[in-house]
This record gives structure tokens, C-alpha cells and sequence, in this order.
């Protein structure tokens, strides 16, 4: 079976996990302010704060800006829901946009005409790899917090994703780009927000009643470090990957990834929109030996909330088109063709319906 996705682990990882239990000091400490400034290194930050999760940093961020009750943050509906269980956590008010229908980042457009004089902050995930223009968002003058969960190494008209918004976050899980088994990372774009975070991050500076803990370990950390190291190689070998998928389908009747015009699309997914039945073409890759997937399941965030009396057009149209293929460093060049001709047969034996503008 060709897994979804798969995190690239080896004997580097596992001799810097040795390091660490030598040390006898598996806890936060060396290793991870060593990862946390590598990070911030290469996005070109001020700084970062590492975290226990992704959903964590993105919490963390929020508090950061000093959101609170009845406050209003704007999100695309298009998103996993640890960021809206982020944006609950802190009691503030999720505002949720549409996706531009090309790339699944957050419309700018829509995101213009939701915005009123509670919104304290506009959260831009640069979706699957691919770049948001986030400098016109910049533009409005409101907070942003970029997620990077699927973008650590992506480009935006020559910088690095993470170092356009006031704060950015990154997730390490399992299926990201780069791997901690779980983790996160906030990072700060001013001194003033940087120490901020850091105060609010140790528990007996944090004056609440409610406390949390945010660390990462020197485990978690030691295996970042390692695999930040890897990432110009599994970015190429990603790009590698999705330059066959496009050579290879883009004369079916499908909706391929686009190259942004100002950006470096990473690929940490390979979304192709089709017509018909898209569970029915998931079963029968599976069938064949290849788990296909949706990313955003089972529904989009307005649907958790029941806004059933606004529209997301492009979001319904990408959650009933939208599926990802595998891609990922280890996939080897017979299962790469395998995928390839198994989407075209599909192609062949079942004719879709429509055509996905």
C-alpha cells in the first residue's frame, strides 16, 4: 500500500536522539533553543518559542496579540480545525472566509468585506505548500499570523513564508514537511513580540489562574534539528515528484497545482480537482494500492459552526473536486508510476462528468 503521507526518519535522527538521552536532560533545554534559533534563522525572524503542538502555537500567538473575548479573528473556512479550536480556546470570535478556487489560500476579496472594527487579527495559512499573497494583507493595517503548517521553505516574492506577518506558526506532526513526532513553533517579526512570548511561555510569569504547558522536549527538538538540515533535499525531491505528476496528467481532464507568479510552491500536497464522484475515485485508488485522500475533513470549518445562511462557494466547489495524491521523499519511481497510471486508467474506464474551471 502507498501511504498518503509518510515522514522521512533515519540514522541522523536517531544518532541526534542518542546525543540527547547521553545528556541524561530529555526535558526542554539546549536542544530546543538550539532548533528554535535555526528555525528563526532560516525564515529570517526575530526570533521563535518553541511549543508542544501546532494547535498550541497558533494559541500562543493569539494571546500574544492580546486577543480576547467577543474579539474577532478572521479565518479561512478552507482550513484544519485546530485553527478554529485554537481561536475557541481564547474565547474569541472566528470570522471565516472563502478560498481563492486556484490555490486554496484565503481570498483576499472576502476577507475585505468581513472586516469590522472587532477584528484584531487575520490568520493566513499558506495552504499545501503554496505561497498566500500575504502582503496584501499586510496592507490592511490588522495583525497577521501566518500558518506555515504546510509551508516551511515556501517563497513569497523572494522571502521566506513566516517572515511577512507580525507572527507566524509552524506544526510538526507526524505528516508535515519536517517532523517532531508532535511540536510547533511561534515566531515573532519584532523584539517587542518575541519577548512577549517568552514571558507568557514560562507558567510563574504568566498571571492567570489557568496555566499551560507549552514545552517541547530536547527529544522533540534534537530530531528538528536534523530534519531542518534535510529540507533544501526533501523540497527538491517534492518539486521532482510534482514536475512528473504534471507532465504525466496534464492532458486528462483534471485541475493540476498552479506555479505561483510572485512565489516557490513546496508542494506538501499534490491537490488535483476532478469531476463526479470523488470518494468513488478515492476507493478505487485505494482498491489499487494507493491511499488518495481529502486534507480538509470531513467538513470545512463553517460547517462546524452551522453558517448556514452564508455562502463559501469556492470552499463547497474544492470539498466536493479537491483530492491529494501521495508525495512525499521516499517515494520511489515505480510507485510514482504506478499513481500516474492509475489515474489515467481511472481516467479511461470512468468518464467524469464536469470539467473543474
Amino acid at each position: 500500500m502507498i501511504e498518503h503521507s509518510k515522514p522521512t526518519l533515519g540514522k541522523d535522527e536517531l544518532y541526534a536522539l542518542r546525543k540527547v538521552i547521553a545528556t541524561n536532560y530529555p526535558a526542554e533545554g539546549w536542544a530546543v533553543r538550539r532548533f528554535e534559533n535555526s528555525l528563526s534563522d532560516y525564515i529570517g525572524a526575530k526570533g521563535a518559542v518553541a511549543t508542544s503542538t501546532g494547535t498550541l502555537a497558533l494559541y500562543l500567538a493569539l494571546l500574544c496579540l492580546g486577543i480576547k473575548s467577543k474579539d474577532e479573528v478572521i479565518a479561512p473556512s478552507y482550513v484544519c480545525r485546530s485553527v478554529l479550536n485554537a481561536v475557541l480556546y481564547i474565547g474569541a470570535k472566528p470570522v471565516l472566509c472563502d478560498v481563492n478556487i486556484a490555490d486554496y489560500n484565503i481570498s483576499f476579496t472576502h476577507a475585505k468585506e468581513i472586516i469590522t472594527q472587532r477584528t484584531k487579527a487575520i490568520i493566513v495559512p499558506h495552504m499545501f505548500g503554496c505561497p498566500a499573497e500575504v502582503d496584501k494583507f499586510r496592507n490592511l493595517g490588522i495583525p497577521i499570523i501566518e500558518d506555515c503548517a504546510h509551508s516551511i521553505g515556501a517563497e513569497y516574492k523572494g522571502k521566506k513564508v513566516g517572515s511577512w506577518g507580525d507572527l507566524s506558526i509552524f506544526s510538526f506532526e507526524g505528516t508535515k514537511y519536517i517532523t517532531t513526532g508532535e511540536g510547533g513553533m511561534v515566531l515573532a517579526n519584532s523584539k517587542r513580540l518575541l519577548e512577549k512570548l517568552k514571558k507568557l511561555k514560562e507558567p510563574e510569569s504568566f498571571d492567570c489562574k489557568i496555566k499551560y504547558t507549552y514545552r517541547m522536549t530536547n527529544l522533540q527538538a534534537a530530531i528538528g534539528i536534523v530534519q531542518l538540515l534535510k529540507l533544501k533535499s526533501f523540497i527538491k525531491k517534492r518539486r521532482r515528484i510534482a514536475r512528473i505528476y504534471t507532465q504525466n496528467l496534464s492532458n486528462l481532464n483534471i485541475e493540476l497545482p498552479r506555479e505561483p507568479s510572485e512565489g516557490y510552491h513546496i508542494f506538501h500536497r499534490y491537490m488535483i480537482k476532478i469531476g463526479g464522484n470523488i470518494s468513488q475515485f478515492m476507493r478505487y485508488c485505494y482498491k489499487k494500492g494507493i491511499k488518495v485522500k481529502q486534507p480538509v475533513k470531513p467538513y470545512p470549518l463553517h460547517r462546524y459552526l452551522n453558517f448556514s445562511n452564508i455562502n463559501f462557494p469556492n470552499t463547497a466547489c474544492i470539498m466536493k473536486s479537491a483530492v491529494s495524491i501521495p508525495i512525499y521523499p521516499s517515494l520511489t519511481n515505480k510507485e510514482i508510476k504506478l499513481i500516474t497510471d492509475t489515474i489515467k486508467n481511472y481516467k479511461l474506464n470512468k468518464q467524469w462528468k464536469t470539467k473543474i474551471a
